[in-house]
This record gives structure tokens, sequence and C-alpha cells, in this order.
């Protein structure tokens, strides 16, 4: 069949497939980044270099394969075989009802299933062609039942997961030495787990499609082995060094410790060691990877705002410091100081551009002081603190002892007491877990690149396959090059507004850690493979929600923020009736209002 009047449906096609596959990006991809961006192990900007490598990646190698299942899966294509032009509108009609309610769902920062919105959109534009026949309603049903199995299935894989992490490493004094041992299992876990997966689906382009079952699993087993071997003889010293190396960074030097602090440091323990300079008087230094910088930090920046509203002078006994780092609050911190903007003293006058006030009393210093790094200044400060504190000149307490006491409101005491006992990774787990969390975010976007970039450019496949060849069977393989055109979209999408659907990932629904993190990587990712491979219809953003939320409420009780799961359960409810409508409706305009007149 001659379809070269239809040409400019497949350029419009082209087009939506882009929007499309930028939905997918700023939607899906926080499945694989989301809890790692959550719990500090990268950056955003990290997140979305390593996203975009691995999804453009993981869309040309394994995406031909998955892609066939939307191209021909849902609807029975043979059914058009004398009407093609109106498949062609159908598969432009699906494109756009899938990206408008994705775009829609990444607005309201709600993660939701590409794969059953482009399923909706599908079924919906098929009712208005030639109505209910040939929908496969089977994927319905299948749909419908992974609302429920996949988050309870991977909350309960990801809660025992955590659960037996937490009793062998998280909660012992010292979780060094299980955590050290343990390391090799989870690193062969992980490359096993993700391996099998993404050799079991099937790359056309390597040709692993042609590997049967029992060799997947041997080349999976040799793999985790020598993996487990790699990280037991090289990353294990080289981690056992450099937690070390975190506690005593000069070990051959008197070491003093600041015990004498009601510190905020749950152990209270912080060492450093005094140096003389050139000019006679003796500076003190702190390692600066000592762990606690960025936890420190956030205690500061709570109480900062009231702190910062406060318009009376404080009591000559709080130390005051010049917040001209970062280094300035991680001291005030550890030694309890409040952090307030410097006070000009109306008897005095103006002190120097330069000046730093570091006693608890009146004197400014009269002279320029000398310029030190930041370092140096914070540890000045924290040497200072001590010798006040042991002395008893200084009154040293929180910041939070000063401010007028309140009545809390009903409640409130209880949510704080919750609060406090929310787990949060000590410096040594956060190491031990820093880089696997990484890696395993990197492998789910290399599979999520390989699944869902079928959800953006599968009817964009078809709908240039019936171009091309004239005809609705679609027999040849996937073009790379059209794989490679939605990887870009979706990476597109991910940098542009990925960060509003990352949000609720790795923050908003629950706090995360390194430890936990990972925990719901490794579940979500042996759910998917185990639920797949029994034919239990699955999706891996319900997995991922289930996990995240079920890891969350293990930790705290009032960590899991209800409201939002409630609002990204509803979205997952009306997201096939949703897209499916978007989709009909613009198949109504193509079949009563653009067809008939070409």
């Amino acid at each position: 069949m001659d379809l070269e009047p239809y040409l400019w449906m497949v350029v419009i096609g082209f087009i939506i497939a882009f929007i499309l596959a930028f939905s997918v990006g700023a939607n899906d991809v926080a499945n694989s980044f989301g809890t790692a961006v959550g719990s500090g192990v990268v950056t955003l900007r990290q997140a979305c270099i390593l996203a975009s490598i691995f999804e453009t990646l993981g869309s040309m190698l394994l995406g031909a394969k998955v892609g066939e299942t939307i191209r021909k899966g849902i609807i029975d294509v043979s059914l058009y075989n004398e009407t093609v032009p109106i498949l062609m509108a159908g598969e432009v009609s699906a494109m756009v009802g899938s990206a408008v309610w994705q775009l829609i769902a990444s607005f309201l920062k709600l993660p939701i299933s590409g794969t059953h919105c482009i399923v909706g959109s599908t079924i919906g534009f098929s009712m208005v062609a030639i109505g209910t026949k040939g929908v496969q309603w089977m994927q319905l049903v299948k749909i419908v039942a992974s609302w429920f199995i996949s988050p309870l299935l991977s909350g309960l894989m990801s809660g025992l997961l955590f659960f037996i992490i937490r009793y062998f490493i998280l909660n012992k004094d010292d979780p060094v030495p299980n955590g050290l041992c343990a390391l090799p299992l989870f690193y062969a876990s992980t490359i096993g787990i993700n391996t099998f997966s993404i050799m079991y689906t099937g790359a056309p382009v390597l040709g692993l499609e042609m590997l049967p079952v029992w060799a997947v699993a041997l080349i999976t087993l040799a793999g985790a082995l020598v993996c487990a071997g790699l990280v037991w003889i090289f990353v294990c010293p080289w981690m056992r060094r450099k937690i070390a190396s975190m506690y005593c960074p000069y070990p051959s030097r008197r070491l003093v410790t600041l015990g004498v602090f009601n510190s905020p440091v749950s152990n209270g323990g912080f060492s450093f060691d005094g140096h003389m300079r050139s000019d006679g008087q003796v500076y003190h230094t702190v390692h600066k990877d000592s762990g606690l910088y960025k936890d420190l930090l956030h205690k500061i920046h709570l109480g900062r705002l009231e702190d910062e509203r406060s318009s009376s002078r404080p009591d000559n006994n709080y130390r005051h410091l010049r917040r001209n780092n970062s280094y300035t609050c991680y001291t005030a911190a550890i030694c309890g100081m409040p952090v307030q903007p410097l006070m000009r003293s109306e008897s005095s006058a103006p002190p120097p551009e330069d000046s730093e006030k570091l006693v608890g009393d009146t004197v400014f210093y009269s002279k320029k002081r000398l310029r030190y790094d930041s370092y140096s200044s914070y540890c000045n400060a924290v040497a200072e603190a001590e010798i006040e504190a042991e002395e008893g000149d200084v009154d040293v307490k929180l910041a939070a002892d000063k401010r007028e006491p309140r009545a809390p409101a009903e409640g409130v005491l209880e949510d704080c007491v919750d609060e406090d006992k929310e787990e949060k990774d000590k410096p040594q787990v956060f190491l031990l877990f820093h880089f696997l969390q990484i890696l395993t975010a990197c492998f789910g976007s290399f599979a999520h690149g390989g699944n869902d970039v079928s959800n953006a450019i599968g009817p964009l496949v078809a709908l240039w396959m019936i171009y091309e060849q004239g005809g609705v069977m679609q027999d040849a393989a996937t073009p790379i090059w059209l794989l490679f055109y939605g990887g870009i979209g979706i990476c597109t999408g991910l940098w542009v507004w990925g960060r509003r659907v990352i949000q609720t990932m790795g923050k908003d629904l629950t706090p995360i850690t390194p430890s936990s993190g990972f925990t719901i990587e490794l579940a979500s990712a042996i759910t998917v493979v185990l639920a797949s491979n029994i034919g239990l219809p699955i999706s891996t953003t319900h997995c991922k929600v289930g996990s995240v939320v079920a890891v969350g409420w293990i930790r705290s009780k009032k960590a899991v923020d209800w409201r939002l799961f409630r609002n990204i359960f509803l979205a997952w409810f009306v997201t096939v009736p949703i897209a499916g409508l978007f989709s009909a409706a613009v198949m109504a305009l193509f079949v009563y209002g653009i067809l008939p007149y070409v």
C-alpha cells in the first residue's frame, strides 16, 4: 500500500515521540537515581550525568527486544490490514495521550508507570478505531493486579533485607567488622542480580537472546564470584584504611579528645592535633573527612532561621562565630554554640572588615587578623572552645537552649520523640554503602533505559515500520538509530525536569540513607527479576515506591509521608483511564476530522 500521502503523520510522530521520551525521562528516570540523590551519595548533576550515560546505553543495547511488546502485544494489529492509515493515526494518538499524562504527573511530582501510560493510550485509540475488538484485556487485568502486587512484594523483600542489614551491621557499636565481611556479598549480589536481569531480557545487538537460561545463570554466577573475590582482596583493605584514617589522621602524634562538650554528636569524641605557627601561636587541626560534617551541618541549619529572626542582643557568655564558611557551622555544631550574625556593638567603633570574634568577652581584634583558610579558622575555634569549656569561662550549650521556652502544641512532643528515633547512618556505614548505592543506581538506570525506551519509542517504531513496509505486521528489526533517538529524548527530560520526581522519591516520601537506599535498589531489582520469571505482573515504578515506603516505615514510624503516598497510589489508579481518554480524544479528531479529507 502506498503511504506516501501520510508522510506528514510520520513527521508529527517523530516530534511527539521526542516529547514522550522527554516525559519518560522527567518521570521514570527518578526510579533509578532518586534514592541515590536523596541519600547524598551523588548530587543531582552527577546523577543526571550517570543516568544520561547508562540510560542511552541501555536503550540502544536492550531496547530492541522489549519494544516488540509495546508494538504488538497490546492490540491485534492484523485487524488493521485494510485500514493502515487508521493504525498510523492510532500510534500518534497513543504517544500524545501518554506524553500528556506523564508531563502532568511530573509537574505534580508523582512517580507513575510509563508502561501503564502507553498501554492505556493504546487501548484508548483502539476503542475509538474498531471498538473493543482486538484489545488484549488480560494486559489490563495484569496492570490492575500490579497496583497491589508490586509495592507489597517489593516492600516485603526490602523490609526483610533491611532487617538483616540493621541487625548484623547498623545496630552494632562497631559496624565496620561485619560491614567489611558483608561487602563482598553485597557487591556479588548487586552484580549477579542485575547481570542476570540484563542477559535474561536479551540484547539483540549483543546476540544475548540466543543464550539458554542455564548459560545465563552460569555466567552470572561466575561473574558474581569473581566480583566478590576482587572486592575481598582490593576493596575491603582499602575501605578498612579509609575508615581508620577518619578517626586517626595523624596516628604518630598526640591526640586530645573533646569529651568535655555537651555535643550533639552521639559519641561525643573528636580528635585534633596541635601545631605551632612561625609567630608562636598554636593552631589545631581536625581531619576534614571525619564523616560528621553533613549531619552536623544539617542540624545547625534546622535552627538557623529562628536564630536569625532574633533581634535581642545575646548574652556575652555565648560565643559568636562569623558565618563565613561551612566549617564555622561545623564547629558550632560540635561545640554546641549558637550560629548568629556578628552584631555590631553600639558602644565601640566598628570592627575591621576581617575581624572575627572568637571569645566570650567584648574584645575585637584591634589589628587586621591574619587570613587563615576556612579550615584553619575552624580548627582554631574548636581548640579555643575546648580550653574555655575546661576552664569554665564559657557556658557551652546548644543554641536551641537560649530560645524562649514555649508550650509545645499537642502531639508535637510525641512526634519529636519519634523523629529522634529515626536511624541515621554512621560515618563508617556511609562509606561502606556509598559506592554500592551508586553501582545499583547505574545498573538500574541501564535496565530502565532498555525497558522504558520502548514506552517512548515503541509507537514511533511501529509508525516508521508501517510507513516503510506499507503494512501493519512490522517484521523488521528495530533500528538502532530510533532507539538512540529515544535515549536522547529521555536524557533531555531528565536534565530539564527530572529533579521534580527525584525529590519525591529521594526526599519527600521518606528520608533516605546510603544503607536504606542500597536496600531499596537491590530488593527492587530482586523483586522485578523473580516476579517477571514466575509470571507475576510487576511495575518497576511501583516496586521502587513500595520499597521506599517499607524501609522508611521500618526506620521511623513517622518518617513516611502517607498523604503523599496516597496521592501517588491515586495517580497509579487513574493512569490507564486518563491516558486512554487523552488518546481517544486525539484519535477521534483524526478519524472524524482529519483522515476523511486526506
